[in-house]
């Protein structure tokens, strides 16, 4: 998987400007301030269909426009294709060869994965940070986990409005539940899969960023274990028993919105004892497993790193370009300082683009 070129028109502080990023690893230097990570970001929206650093789409319109438009020609499963997002308006156009498409159907083309500052959170957050970390992972290896996701968030959604509403009838509440049970055990399930997917990889991964110290990762489901048909009895079940409270809470207290995952380092909880580097380790590790489960059942997606020189250190940058580079990911990156970039990888030389008030220009 792989992004050739990519063009941008009313985005953030962006001109209007194609870009050749046809290189296994792609760099936006520059100083703060001048629109590097704004590049970045074009990318993660084409590869994720959302900003990794705000979460209403209208943010990311030029000062004072109406319209935003991010095309990339990319190159998958053997072909090469061009996908265009675009707001204005308040709305989201999708395009794929010109011709529209849901978000399942563009994801299953194009996908990215990334690290930013502020990723490590989810080591020591509330577990709903776990969660969103899991699913984007979930999400980059099975697209189509994206529709089953939102089937089960609309019905949460529809029946805890109605139990807001204090008129939520017993035969009112039995219909949602009997759409929960399903689609509850679906996710636990699809979930459950994924990270025991990643586990070896995610252990290989941190040792390899860590030397001698070890990780691991473990699936922590509301629902427990089981097949799909004994999760789905056992969610229906706790439903019926639970309806007393959620009247009085007026919302849906049970099912794998309660789900956590668990990460420990050298034996111990990373939540309550990992320092920031072991967190930032547990992250890195996680989004390498990621990008090698998706590989394992595909083509891997993008991997975005922002703010290098905060990040990691030489060191540790050269291996882990080498251990993407291995999988066969394309990198975009950004750094105000050239030197942390490898100009050599595993696929080749790596392009440098200088960004300034936006403007982004080869490196010399």
């Amino acid at each position: 998987m792989k992004l050739l070129r990519l063009s941008v028109s009313g985005f953030r502080n962006l001109p209007r400007e194609v870009l050749d990023v046809d290189a296994p690893l792609i760099a936006f230097v520059g100083d703060n301030g001048q629109g590097k990570t704004n590049w970045l970001e074009a990318v993660g929206v084409l590869g994720t269909l959302r900003s990794f650093r705000s979460p209403r789409a209208a943010e990311l319109l030029a000062w004072g426009g109406a319209r935003a438009e991010v095309e990339g020609v990319v190159q998958a499963e053997g072909m090469v294709r061009t996908l265009s997002w675009s707001f204005g308006e308040g709305a989201r156009t999708l395009r794929r060869d010109d011709r529209p498409v849901d978000a399942v159907t563009w994801l299953s083309s194009f996908r990215a994965t990334y690290f930013v500052p502020g990723d490590i959170a989810p080591v020591r957050g509330e577990p709903a940070l776990r969660r969103a970390l899991l699913d984007r992972a979930v999400l980059a290896i099975r697209p189509g986990y994206l529709a089953l996701a939102r089937d089960f968030k609309r019905v949460v959604d529809h029946k805890s409005a109605l139990l807001r509403s204090g008129r939520a009838s017993d035969d009112e509440l039995d219909v949602y539940d009997a759409q929960l049970a399903p689609l509850g055990a679906a996710v636990t399930s699809t979930r459950a899969e994924v990270v025991a997917a990643m586990g070896a990889a995610f252990e290989r991964a941190y040792t390899a960023f860590a030397g001698t110290e070890t990780a691991t990762v473990t699936y922590e489901p509301w629902l427990g274990e089981g097949d799909e048909p004994t999760l789905a009895a056992r969610y229906a079940e706790r439903l019926a028993r639970g309806r007393a409270g959620e009247r009085q809470m007026g919302r849906v207290l049970a099912g794998p919105q309660r789900d956590d995952v668990a990460f420990a380092v050298g034996g111990r909880s990373a939540r309550a004892f990992a320092s920031q580097g072991q967190a930032r380790s547990v992250v890195l590790a996680w989004k390498l497993a990621e990008l090698e489960a998706a590989r394992a059942v595909g083509e891997a997606p993008l991997f975005l790193l922002d703010d290098l020189g905060s990040e990691l250190d030489p060191g540790r940058t050269a291996r882990l370009v080498g251990l993407l580079g291995s999988l066969g990911v394309q990198i975009f990156l950004t750094t105000t300082d050239a030197r942390y970039v490898p100009r050599d990888t595993v696929a080749g030389e790596a392009r440098l683009l200088r960004v300034v008030a936006g403007v982004a220009r080869p490196d010399a």
